[in-house]
């Protein structure tokens, strides 16, 4: 677990502030101009918004990300009890009988969105079987494209090269969809070992449990430090996007933002002519200034 958190937080921390880094000077450099420009788009799209992300995965985010930091506020003064906050945070939930009452209800709710996305996921390609490509563009399965662009990253990082365009998904994205896969496997089970003692206990060996205990805590440790500097600094932190990213909360990105984050995705629909699919009108103000609201609550 030692091995894997400091392996983790090292390559992405080092990654994190390379990006930092290059992007800050590029926007300095380049601070007399418009950071992204729409004088190159066709006069059909400017003012348009591209469709990113539907409700029904929206709400998924939310209710995922929303359990888990109840998770984390609820599972925290366990892992760490002798710490000064960690009687206090327990006191205000309740004591541990109501803070793990609520840790469980939320592990079930995490562990629901998390089921209930594998169904969604598995039905849609089911029904589009013919169709589905396990390494084309709109899939998240890892290909050696990712390598390559991870590498063409990094020479940009140090000026050796251009940024790489990306297609409908990038490299670190793919990292952050497939993480949970890994995380919620982890926590799920050793989390069930811990919850239900005589059941387990009826069959496997006792050093299990020491075993699931840590596994748990240093497991979730790992996400939630992850989420909350690499994946908040990939969405929000880094200059591109500073102080926040409302597209998980709208749905939809600019045109202009859509081909700067995403140019071979943005040529390719152009291409086929399927770009005209996935045009929606921007958001209100009013819903702007609520997302808005919502992501830094």
């Amino acid at each position: 677990m030692v091995q894997l958190l400091v392996g983790t937080f090292g390559f992405f921390w080092l990654h994190t502030i390379l990006w930092f880094f290059r992007e800050y000077k590029e926007r300095k450099a380049h601070a007399a101009e418009k950071r992204i420009s729409s004088e190159a788009l066709p006069a059909n799209l400017k003012g348009k918004h591209v469709r990113r992300f539907s409700p029904i995965w929206r709400l998924a985010h939310i209710t995922f990300a929303l359990s888990l930091m109840i998770l984390t506020l609820t599972g925290m003064p366990l892992f760490y009890p002798d710490a000064p906050w960690a009687s206090t945070l327990m006191n205000l939930l309740g004591g541990p009988h109501v803070a793990g009452m609520i840790h469980r209800v939320n592990a079930v709710i995490f562990a629901g969105v998390f089921f209930w996305h594998l169904f969604y996921l598995i039905w849609g390609i089911a029904k589009d079987w013919e169709n589905f490509k396990f390494f084309g563009p709109n899939s998240t399965i890892p290909n050696l494209q990712d390598g390559r662009d991870m590498i063409a990253m990094f020479k940009w990082f140090f000026g050796m090269g251009p940024r790489p365009k990306f297609d409908r998904w990038t490299y670190w994205e793919k990292f952050d969809y497939w993480a949970p896969f890994w995380g919620v496997t982890i926590i799920g089970v050793s989390g069930l070992v811990m919850w239900l003692p005589n059941f387990f206990g009826g069959f496997l060996p006792g050093w299990v449990f020491n075993v699931a205990a840590i596994f748990h805590g240093e497991e979730a440790f790992l996400a939630v430090v992850f989420l909350f500097t690499v994946h908040f600094f990939n969405n929000h932190f880094r200059p591109d996007k500073f102080p926040l990213e409302v597209v998980m909360f709208t749905g939809s990105f600019s045109m202009e933002e859509f081909k700067h984050e995403h140019a071979l995705e943005y040529e390719r629909l152009v291409k086929s002519g399927e770009l005209e699919k996935y045009l929606v009108d921007p958001p209100s103000p009013g819903r702007m200034t609520a997302s808005r609201i919502l992501g830094f609550v």
